[in-house]
This record gives C-alpha cells, structure tokens and sequence, in this order.
C-alpha cells in the first residue's frame, strides 16, 4: 500500500495519537501505524481505529487537562 497523498512508502510504526477535545487533551502512546516515509501521513487499521475510538470515550469522562495512556495496556 503507498500512502494516499504522496505515493509514498509505508512502514509501520508506533506513533502518539493526540485528541484535542474542548476541555482536555487525550495522547495515546504507541499506537501500531502505517506510516508516510516522505510525508509522515498516518494510516490506522480498522481494529486499531476502533480501540482508540473506545479508548477515547471512556476517557473523556475524566474531569483532567491532559491524560496519557498506554494503547497496549488500554486495548488488553
């Protein structure tokens, strides 16, 4: 698969995937990506969209500025 916007090569990679809500900062380290050699756009498979999906909603129940969290240990 080449990356849509710039045909570049992907690789897959752990990334920092950072939700930037009315009230809080979400960041969810070590997210498992496809991403852009040349232009650092990042892919996320269907299953991995989906956990930060469900990781994102219970989150934002919490009443912090900023919260930090594991994907591996949040996806188990």
């Amino acid at each position: 698969m080449d990356c849509f916007l710039c045909k570049g090569n992907l690789q897959e990679r752990k990334v920092n995937y950072v939700v930037d809500l009315e009230n809080t900062i979400i960041i969810i380290k070590g997210v498992p990506a496809k991403v852009c050699t040349q232009c650092g756009e990042q892919y996320f498979d269907d299953e991995t969209a989906e956990n930060i999906e469900k990781i994102v909603n219970q989150l934002k129940q919490l009443a912090t500025e900023v919260t930090i969290v594991s994907y591996k240990e949040n996806v188990a």
